[in-house]
């Protein structure tokens, strides 16, 4: 498929919030931002899914949250999972959140909905990749973060390592 192929982002947006927004309380993610959470949940399972449970798009149900929210990408403590038993709200935190700034998100939002619900529950560290910088900040409960624009990057929560290009492979 050409560029022109696909429809603009300008062209296509509408003003009105659809029912993905209002369930998982986050914009509707993009062609990007769909590639990039590909590309991470890959890279993790590829990488760690001996030692981690990874899992995309589950709905987090935390203690002192006020609302369920529903990160990207969560970073479990390896765990049997069962067909016969499957869970709609997860009310244990997870290691690890991983928010993608989708194009209609702006930054300060994801990281208070980090700050104001991920860590107070116990969540130990949490990533936003951000596509149009091809950046992946990791900040910590202790309000400390970095941000790697090249390179390997690890997460001093879960000592997972992961590098630049596997995240923002695909993309020129």
């Amino acid at each position: 498929m050409k560029d022109d192929d696909y429809q603009d982002l300008a062209a296509s947006e509408t003003g009105y919030t659809t029912d993905y927004e209002t369930e998982r309380n986050k914009p509707m993610p993009s062609l990007n931002h769909s590639q990039i959470q590909l590309n991470v949940g890959f890279a993790l399972r590829t990488h760690y899914r001996k030692k981690y449970s990874i899992v995309t798009e589950v709905d987090l149900e935390l203690p002192k949250s006020s609302r369920p929210t529903v990160p990207d990408i969560s970073i479990f403590a390896k765990r049997e999972l069962l067909l016969s038993k499957d869970v709609l709200k997860v009310k244990e935190p997870p290691l690890t959140t991983i928010e993608i700034l989708s194009p209609k998100q702006d930054l300060e939002s994801v990281k208070n909905k980090i700050f104001e619900n991920y860590f107070p529950a116990g969540v130990k560290s949490a990533w936003i990749v951000v596509p149009t910088t091809r950046t992946v900040s990791i900040f910590t409960p202790d309000e400390k973060f970095v941000t790697y624009a090249d390179g390997k990057f690890t997460d001093p929560a879960t000592g997972i390592t992961l590098d630049i290009d596997e995240v923002f492979e695909g993309f020129g």
